[in-house]
């Protein structure tokens, strides 16, 4: 047993080993106490209770276990709950039960991760204060990361080196790596890579493939610390080879060395400047060395204390204790270091250089044991530190100029997403489905149970109806009754009360008349002895005169003589006095007596005339009491009925509802009855439709199949096209995409020029009508003081200036002013349009998008035409060409008028090809020109939007645009195209601007048309004149 406490009446609550709690009681039997209850907390099996504590009301029970956790059981009902049967729930949430091995912030979230001896990973929110997560696994932990996203955990087992996801509920390796032991593990300040420690040799690995891009090999000894820089460019390390090194994380390669063989470093920690470098080792000092070669350049002890004057005092260094941890802040104002002692030291930076020589600095003991991990979250507010005792430490960091102006995460937004996997979003939807299932099936079954209830309420209102009324009627009978019996007991007890207060005035009447003839009596007695003593008083008054009247005589002869006697006389005069004052007492003392004696009888017979009045008072208000509770009944059985009637009024009321909602229900079923019919039929008809469709696509088919025949004829006569043309179809293909480019460019210019013109108009309305607003303000307050300078005439008299002043009220005050709040009804029904507004918004938005796209599958499907044509007339150019050749070489020195008719027939075939080449070239020519003024369109309105742009920025007035010239190409041959120039001003309209592209198109695909026509039949007609000849 290791801890008692006080429980209940007399007994204890008492806990010890394997985290058993007993229950005793106090008893009556030879032995004292008794053992009622026993349980065990299984959460914590093997772990012993340390600690107990009750609440004032012993409710609650608190216990503490040695494994650092604290657990609740309700003790209310523990003497009817069996001892298997008792709870014990966590107060508060889970902790490490052995020493903290690693800890790591995320940049994104309040979270902070650690690791324990005890196999177990726990996420804390340091903002709830809570443990999010907490999860053991089979192997020991010994470091820990956190990716700045929140999003992976690099954790180091005793096994292997695991990369986690930190899913919402859960932490779920995903990839591992044969690093055994790993003690040391970072990631980059950006999230790209991370780096972990094998024994002497950092390896470097990309988070997102997993890959190793490089190993850092030089220490002599297992590597203890490693930060990276600030740009992730380089990497420092230390180890217990007495070495820090700096390397290039992209040769991976040494670039500068620190090498103390004397020291064992334990942590390093580098400036967000790169200025400086400071680790910590086994030689108790903190040393600062310069970023750029890494040489020594402070070193301040461990072993500094406080003076008398609050300085701190160099004094012997403490061979126990030596620096752990070192962390710098990531604004560079502060650095910490930690003791195997448990405690935290903040020292100052100034320029990257420690405040005061080391000196200064302030001291926190916050653990039991070495401290294993620093870290400091992102807006340098929080430290939080772990050790071996299991615990982690929070600390507020505060500068003194600012303390109090921030808390710990004000300022940043920090981010809302969580991981999720698709098995565990399926399993969620599942669920979601079977859940929705089972609540229909409830609701069915519940609505069926709630009929069989009415049913069985509608019989037992009825039985109980019945009863009540019977009961009803034997109970008005009854408070008859009583009623009857109250009344004559109220008569009896009237008669009762006059009978007794008549004799008890009879009983006080003689009880006075005797009382006052014992008074006369008494007082006749006073008097006499009264008069006795006077008689007394009057003799001994005279016998004394007598005496001093004959001593007086006697005194002069006597005096010689009698002086003995003299003496005798006067005591005898002493005594005579001395009896006449006991008299007196005695008198007195008998006067009292007779007093007291008479008190007493009067006293005594008070208090048994008092005693029957209260007897009689008793009853009677014990017969009011009997009476008021049956009142009490008699109105409790009426409220008990009224309720019944009420609950059999409400019963009726959820008939009447549940029969309208069945009826409701029931023409519900109907219209979805007819729905289904309206849907059926629906449904034949789409039948009807895809059957007449399906023998149009067998038509069509058809078609098809001759058209495709027809395509292959053509093809097979169709011979390789020449490199020239083929040149030149690319040349005009890239032109076509050029054109396509800057009708795009100029298409989202003018967008841009008229957003920023509705811009510029709106702010010019509202501008005029802020103008507007000040003139009529001014011309009101010229008015006001017009009126006001009159109405001051009069201050001389008074009536006449109020006159004045309630004419500039009723003047000047024409309309009320309310400072009630907006009617909530007419808020909600802004916020509902406002919802509806931004609906249509979002609606015309996507509609403009899908009409943008069906633009461009326009504008392709006719370049896709475009290209076809072109090839075409490629083609027939080379059969041409082919045709000139073999007329060529035929040769006739008396040609014939038939021959000289053939001859011309092929010049004239020549030369209408020698045409198409030319309108081919002339197109060419045109596209180029358009080309160029599109160009120049274009950087028009670029020059123009940044002209703007400076207007708004400066705030002036924004100028008309400049007209400009619109620019037309000359009309040449039949086959040229007349593009007119866009022009740059503000109201050229989109709409415009695209229909006439989209006419450009349509026109050069026309004419393309046409010339492929003439250049076939021109082709036929040289193929039969070449197979004439």
């Amino acid at each position: 047993v290791d801890c008692v406490i006080p429980y209940g009446v007399g007994g204890f609550v008492c806990g010890g080993a394997d985290g058993t709690v007993s229950v005793y009681e106090k008893t009556d039997e030879k032995e004292l106490y008794k053992r009622v209850k026993h349980f065990v907390i299984k959460q914590s099996p093997g772990a012993r209770v340390t600690a107990l504590a009750l609440s004032p009301t012993d409710e609650t029970l608190l216990c503490s276990t040695d494994d650092n956790q604290m657990y609740e059981v309700d003790m209310s009902n523990v003497d009817v709950v069996k001892s298997e049967d008792i709870e014990c729930s966590l107060f508060t949430q889970g902790h490490h039960t052995q020493g903290v091995t690693g800890v790591d912030l995320c940049v994104r979230k309040p979270l902070a991760v650690t690791c324990s001896s005890d196999k177990s990973v726990r996420v804390w929110n340091y903002l709830d204060k809570a443990d999010e997560i907490c999860k053991f696994f089979a192997e020991e932990a010994h470091s820990v990361a956190f990716h700045p996203s929140g999003l992976h955990v690099l954790v180091g087992f005793s096994d292997k080196l695991r990369l986690c996801n930190l899913l919402m509920d859960d932490i779920r390796p995903y990839r591992e790596f044969s690093i055994k032991g790993c003690r040391e593990c970072s990631f980059s300040n950006g999230g790209k890579y991370f780096a972990a420690v094998n024994g002497p040799v950092i390896q470097v690995y990309n988070m997102y493939t997993c890959e190793n891009v490089g190993n850092c090999r030089g220490h002599g000894g297992k590597v203890t610390g490693i930060a990276f820089s600030a740009d992730d460019k380089r990497l420092i390390s230390t180890g217990l080879d007495g070495a820090v090194y700096e390397w290039s994380l992209s040769t991976f390669q040494r670039e500068k060395e620190n090498v103390i063989k004397s020291n064992e470093y334990a942590s390093v920690a580098v400036a967000p400047d790169d200025g400086h470098v400071y680790a910590v080792g086994s030689d108790a000092t903190l040393k600062q060395l310069d970023g750029e070669d890494l040489m020594l350049d402070e070193e301040f002890a461990l072993g500094t204390d406080r003076g008398e004057s609050g300085r701190p005092v160099e004094t012997l260094n403490r061979p126990a204790e030596t620096f752990t941890r070192v962390r710098l802040t990531n604004g560079g104002r502060r650095l910490f270091a930690a003791t195997s002692t448990g405690a935290v030291r903040a020292y100052g930076l100034d320029g990257g250089r420690v405040v005061g020589e080391g000196k200064e600095y302030k001291e926190l003991r916050c653990h039991a044991g070495p401290v294993t991990g620093m870290r400091v979250n992102f807006d340098d507010t929080l430290l939080f530190c772990v050790g071996e005792d299991g615990v982690l430490s929070v600390f507020d960091v505060k500068e003194r100029a600012m303390e109090g102006a921030t808390k710990a995460g004000e300022g940043m937004v920090f981010a809302q997403e969580v991981l999720m996997t698709k098995a565990d979003l399926e399993d969620i939807r599942s669920r979601m489905h079977e859940l929705e299932v089972q609540v229909n099936e409830l609701t069915l079954q519940g609505e069926y149970q709630l009929r069989l209830k009415d049913l069985n309420m509608n019989e037992k209102i009825k039985d109980l109806t019945d009863k009540f009324q019977g009961e009803l009627e034997g109970e008005r009978s009854k408070y008859e009754a009583l009623l009857q019996e109250k009344n004559e007991l109220e008569m009896d007890f009237a008669d009762q009360m006059k009978t007794t207060e008549n004799k008890h005035a009879q009983a006080m009447a003689a009880t006075e008349s005797s009382f006052q003839n014992k008074i006369l009596n008494e007082i006749e007695r006073y008097q006499a002895l009264v008069e006795e003593k006077e008689e007394l008083n009057r003799g001994w008054d005279e016998q004394n005169t007598a005496l001093a009247e004959s001593h007086d005589r006697l005194v002069a002869d006597l005096t010689e003589e009698f002086a003995g006697k003299l003496q005798d006389e006067q005591m005898h005069s002493e005594t005579l006095r001395l009896q006449l004052e006991d008299s007196r007492a005695a008198a007195n003392e008998r006067e009292n007596q007779l007093e007291e004696d008479a008190d007493l009888e009067i006293d005594e017979l008070k208090e048994k005339y008092e005693l029957r009045l209260k007897e009689q008072r008793d009853v009677s208000l014990r017969l009011k009491g009997e009476n008021g509770i049956m009142k009490k009944k008699f109105t409790t059985m009426q409220k008990s009925i009224a309720e019944q009637k009420d609950e059999i009024a409400g019963l009726f009321t959820d008939k009447k509802n549940l029969y309208a909602t069945i009826a409701d229900l029931e023409k519900d079923v109907a219209g979805l009855k007819r729905e289904i019919r309206d849907r059926d039929e629906t449904i034949g008809d789409k039948e009807k439709r895809i059957y007449d469709l399906k023998k149009k696509n067998q038509e069509l088919e058809k078609f098809k199949f001759v058209l495709d025949f027809k395509i292959k004829e053509l093809k097979r006569t169709i011979e390789p096209r020449e490199q020239d043309i083929s040149d030149m179809k690319n040349q005009i293909t890239e032109m076509d995409k050029e054109l396509e480019r800057y009708n795009k460019s100029n298409t989202h210019l003018d967008l841009t020029i008229k957003d920023l013109r509705n811009k510029l108009l709106g702010m010019g309305q509202d501008v005029k009508r802020k103008q507007k607003a000040i003139e009529d303000r001014d011309s009101a307050i010229h008015s006001f003081q017009k009126d006001l300078h009159e109405a001051t005439k009069h201050v001389q008299t008074p009536k006449r200036l109020a006159e004045e002043v309630k004419s500039l009220y009723a003047k000047h005050m024409t309309q009320k002013i309310d400072d009630k709040p907006p009617d909530k009804d007419i808020q909600r029904e802004y916020n509902r349009q406002r919802e509806y507004l931004e609906k249509t918004i979002d609606q015309f938005k996507r509609k403009l998008a899908k009409d943008v796209e069906t633009h461009k599958k326009d504008n392709m499907a006719l370049m896709n035409q475009n290209v076809a044509l072109i090839k075409e007339i490629n083609e027939l150019r080379r059969e041409t060409k082919m045709l000139r050749q073999s007329t060529s070489k035929a040769s006739a020195p008396a040609p014939s008028a038939h021959s000289s008719g053939r001859l011309a027939s092929k010049l004239g075939s020549r030369a209408g090809s020698r045409g198409g080449d030319d309108g081919l070239v002339r197109e060419v020519e045109t596209a180029r020109l358009e080309i160029a003024t599109l160009r120049a369109e274009s950087d028009a309105k670029d020059a123009r939007i940044a002209e703007l742009e400076e207007y708004i920025a400066e705030g002036e007035a924004i100028p008309e645009p400049a007209s400009v010239v619109r620019v037309a190409t000359p009309e040449k041959a039949s086959g040229a195209v007349r593009i007119p120039t866009l022009a740059a001003s503000a109201e050229v309209d989109e709409h415009a601007a695209a229909t006439r592209i989209q006419a450009v198109h349509r026109g050069r695909v026309a004419r393309e048309e046409v010339k492929v026509k003439k250049l076939v039949s021109g082709a036929l007609e040289n193929v039969a004149r070449g197979d004439d000849s």
